[in-house]
């Protein structure tokens, strides 16, 4: 297995550095009597930390390209057909009209809440992805850290946390043991499916985001 150079991807450091920012980025109530340019001041720092979250989603999909390269070297899963990937029957989250992060019915709360919920979903997922690699064990850890660093940073901007429904731990644990016990092969066309998923969740909650 081919070692992925450290210059495509840099987890370490630069996840550690999203995630000392990001609580840095959302902005504290001015107070009453302050000038114009100091009242402002509150919007210019939601406007950076929604670039922070662009960058640090963009970060994500770059790992997940990754592991993916690896997964797709390693394996022709990536030339599987469609029937041979339908037989992992996966209950992976999806965006749905319902959810309202699409341009026709877009609703910037009830989207917030899916992207959010849908993240936690993915979280077992991207444990199990951890024993996964070898030479991107790095990259997966990162991806999943960084992950978990979007989520707390979305959930400062939800209106209503109690909205955000969390997985059950229990079911999560015997989900994990499942997946774990599937055959080689399954649990390649597994791991594919997951990286897919994954990034077309979040190339649907970036551009959903962007509205926001």
């Amino acid at each position: 297995m081919n070692s992925l150079s450290t210059s495509a991807f840099r987890p370490v450091a630069f996840s550690l550095g999203l995630l000392l920012v990001m609580p840095a980025a959302f902005p504290a109530p001015a107070p009453l009597g302050e000038d114009s340019e100091e009242v402002a001041a509150p919007n210019r720092q939601l406007l950076a930390s929604t670039e922070r979250i662009d960058k640090h989603i963009r970060y994500i999909l770059g790992g997940i390209s990754a592991l993916r390269k690896e997964v797709c070297n390693k394996s022709n899963m990536c030339e599987s057909s469609k029937e041979a990937l339908a037989e992992n029957n996966l209950n992976l989250p999806k965006m749905a009209d319902k959810d309202g992060c699409f341009q026709s019915g877009f609703n910037e709360e009830t989207c917030l809440l899916k992207i959010t919920t849908g993240l936690l979903e993915f979280e077992v997922y991207l444990e199990y992805l951890q024993n996964r690699f070898e030479s991107s064990k790095e990259q997966a850890r990162a991806v999943q850290m960084s992950t978990k660093g979007l989520i707390q940073s979305l959930q400062k901007k939800a209106k209503n946390l109690s909205a955000i429904a969390t997985p059950d731990p229990a079911t999560n644990a015997s989900l994990l043991t499942k997946l774990q016990a599937q055959d080689q092969w399954l649990q390649g066309v597994t791991t594919h499916l997951i990286l897919r998923s994954f990034k077309e969740f979040l190339q649907y909650s970036l551009r959903a985001l962007r509205q926001m």
